[in-house]
């Protein structure tokens, strides 16, 4: 969720009839599941000073929260002290890898891509990748990185992600 998101999702819910509404990230979210299923006994698994790192593990993404045990007039306190710089830690940055690769084999092609060109392969790398993981037949896919102005067809790029490929990143 970016702020744009968070406040439309809550402007969903308002509408929807829910006028208090918090929304957690998936790693406060998961903290609070393991806090209830332990029935209160986390006290008892955790001390001040220990440090909990929280890896929810999603499809395409991971998100990362660290939550220090800390001791305030003799209770304990869980604080969230960090989290992931990119809330969307695995599938933006698997794409980003994926056409960072493309790019090298383009390079070694002699194919040159300018920054607009880079992410509109980050794109079709994102596309190539989805396919190729929903569909275990395929080994190949191609992807086309268009040009701009006059040469936007003749001028672009084309060439295919392997599985391979996918697999290696």
């Amino acid at each position: 969720f970016d702020p744009a998101a968070r406040e439309l999702t809550a402007e969903a819910a308002q509408a929807a009839g829910y006028p208090r509404l918090t929304l957690l990230e998936e790693p406060q979210a998961a903290l609070y599941s393991w806090i209830q299923r332990t029935a209160g006994q986390w006290r008892k698994e955790v001390k001040p000073g220990d440090l909990i790192l929280v890896v929810d593990v999603g499809g395409g993404t991971t998100d990362l929260s660290l939550i220090a045990v800390l001791e305030r007039d003799g209770n304990l306190e869980l604080h969230r002290v960090a989290v992931g710089e990119h809330i969307l830690l695995g599938g933006d940055n698997m794409d980003l890898a994926l056409a960072y690769a493309v790019t090298r084999k383009l390079a070694a092609q002699g194919t040159r891509l300018d920054p607009w060109q880079t992410r509109a392969l980050a794109h079709a790398c994102r596309a190539a990748k989805e396919a190729l993981l929903s569909d275990p037949e395929l080994e190949t896919v191609p992807v086309v990185v268009p040009s701009r102005g006059s040469k936007l067809i003749g001028g672009s790029i084309r060439t295919e992600v392997l599985r391979e490929e996918l697999t290696a990143t």
